[in-house]
């Protein structure tokens, strides 16, 4: 991509058009509290043109349409706050060390920052219309849209962060609007991860772009009805977690749950990295919670590459009928792409002869088994391990027109039963109580990265491409790529929707296709030798239905 220049134009804080009677603390779930030293949830979009007489007021309508949207969000204009004081007497468990809370409806409330930015760049530098076709192996490097990203520091209720030179706090949600030189532009939403996983900050996104889009038609403003309950995820938990002391014979519902215990408090021996024991707790003797963090398998100095791989909606067909999906009918698409792309990741990491085992962290949402809707906010999630050894997930076969294929249905079927060993409400409700009991929500790490570790977000069906502010007909002001923006750190990977041909009116038919209806986009992060080697398989993309 030729260089560009990128221009930082205007920068504010906004609030709701309609203010709160009195100041709200809403203490968030064990599971939100678990995220609060995770990195962002960040999303980005790119825009097609606007239709002519949407394009010169662009800003100053998703300005106003984003501040009646936050009428239904105050508390996304507010302040996270932990307890980082450790009490002597019993308290409640929302009141416990490692416990956040957000408080709004004050005169010091944050809001949220929003950036307007201009670049030279153009869409098709950014994501050539052809790109699904014409480059399935997209080497992002010179196109990473994090560029796009707003620099503000999100508020972490756990680590100290300076407020502006105007004293204004550190916001939990910052957004950029960025126009690029062919008319396009890029909308970039980043959400302190407590308040927000994926399924939230879309939900976000879609319910702004509806209210901006009934703007623009004149038509009635639709009620916005996000559902901001966190104490809804607490009162699952099993036992009585406000008692003094945790439930053993709860407790014990937890050890064989596909979860990793990596305790952060607690040092591989030898090591120079500090344990990163909280303040309050620096006197006490620690008593290890779980395994250490395995430091020495991840080389963070390492360069690591980013690419969009491509799979057709065909070769998903191949990849599910090699993992049996049309004959196990508990095998999802998913099962099947996911087992594929760790296959490989394998492959191209040379785990052929490790009987060591190599992990697949897995971010499962949990709203559908707490029979949650899609509007329920807050980042009800749960990385899973889904664990077998180096050489059974490169394991390959071959069929009988002498063809080699990755090895997947035993793979699928691990990862199937890993998935239904977490949907178990029971299950669910044990590790919140252990969750409640724990010395900090934040100590126990339930994945990594490294060597032997994959870790992935999935934001299928999180309705990426259903976003539409109403800026014109046919393709004019539609999305044309979406993307969840990652760090580029080793091991990390994203599967979403790949972009349909063509993004359907608000007014059409609704219809019931698969996910997978226009094929799969999977983001990669990996070592650039790694990467190197991935690009190299054969097995990468299948090529025909075996006989």
């Amino acid at each position: 991509m030729a260089c560009h220049e990128t221009t930082r134009l205007t920068c504010e804080r906004l609030y709701p058009s309609a203010k709160l009677s009195s100041e709200r603390i809403v203490p968030l779930s064990l599971l939100d509290a678990t995220t609060a030293d995770y990195l962002a949830t960040c999303a980005a979009w790119l825009f097609e043109p606007p239709a002519r007489e949407r394009q010169s007021d662009l800003v100053d309508r998703l300005r106003q349409s984003l501040i009646i949207a936050l009428d239904a969000y105050p508390h996304c204009c507010g302040q996270l706050k932990a307890v980082t004081t450790v009490s002597d007497c019993t308290v409640p468990h929302t009141q416990r060390f490692g416990r956040v809370s957000v408080q709004y409806g004050t005169s010091d409330d944050p809001g949220v920052e929003f950036v307007t930015a201009q670049s030279s760049v153009t869409l098709d530098e950014l994501h050539p219309l052809s790109r699904t076709a014409a480059q399935p192996l997209w080497d992002c490097s010179d196109t990473h849209l994090s560029e796009f990203v707003p620099s503000t520091q999100l508020a972490n209720p756990l680590r100290k962060s300076g407020a502006r030179e105007d004293g204004a706090s550190p916001p939990v949600l910052a957004i950029q609007l960025t126009q690029l030189i062919c008319g396009g532009f890029v909308l970039a939403v980043k959400f302190a991860h407590p308040l927000a996983d994926a399924q939230t900050l879309v939900h976000f996104v879609k319910d702004w772009a509806s209210i901006n889009r009934a703007i623009l038609r004149k038509s009635p403003l639709p009620v916005l009805t996000p559902v901001f309950r966190p104490d809804q995820i607490d009162a699952l938990a099993a036992g009585d977690i406000n008692a003094d002391t945790q439930d053993e014979t709860i407790i014990r519902q937890t050890e064989d749950l596909p979860i990793h215990r990596y305790d952060w408090w607690n040092p591989e021996p030898g090591s120079i990295r500090p344990s990163d024991v909280p303040e309050a707790f620096q006197h006490d003797v620690i008593v290890p919670a779980g395994k250490c963090i395995p430091w020495s398998e991840w080389d963070h100095e390492a360069r690591v590459s980013y690419y969009v791989l491509h799979l057709t909606q065909c070769q998903v067909d191949i990849i599910y009928e090699q993992a049996g999906g049309y004959t196990n009918g508990r095998i999802s698409r998913h099962d099947a792409v996911l087992a594929h792309i760790w296959a490989c990741i394998n492959r191209a990491r040379q785990m052929h002869d490790d009987n060591g085992p190599v992990y697949c962290n897995l971010t499962c949402g949990l709203r559908p088994v707490f029979h949650l809707s899609d509007a329920f906010l807050g980042s009800p999630i749960l990385m899973v391990n889904v664990s077998m050894t180096g050489k059974e997930v490169t394991t390959t076969t071959t069929t009988a027109s002498r063809h080699e294929t990755l090895s997947l249905p035993h793979i699928t079927q691990r990862i199937r039963e890993t998935i239904t060993l977490i949907n178990n409400p029971a299950s669910l409700g044990a590790y919140l109580h252990r969750l409640a009991f724990e010395k900090s929500p934040q100590r126990i790490w339930t994945g990594f990265l490294g060597r032997r570790h994959t870790m992935v977000t999935t934001w299928a069906r999180a309705g990426l491409y259903e976003v539409d502010f109403g800026l014109g007909y046919g393709a004019e002001g539609k999305v044309r790529y979406a993307e969840g923006v990652l760090s580029n750190l080793d091991g990390l990977v994203l599967i979403k929707e790949a972009p349909p041909a063509r993004i359907p009116e608000m007014g059409d038919p609704p219809t019931l296709t698969l996910w997978t209806a226009h094929g799969v986009d999977i983001s990669l992060h990996l070592r650039t030798d790694d990467m190197e080697r991935l690009l190299r398989d054969p097995l990468l993309f299948p090529g025909r239905l075996e006989e």
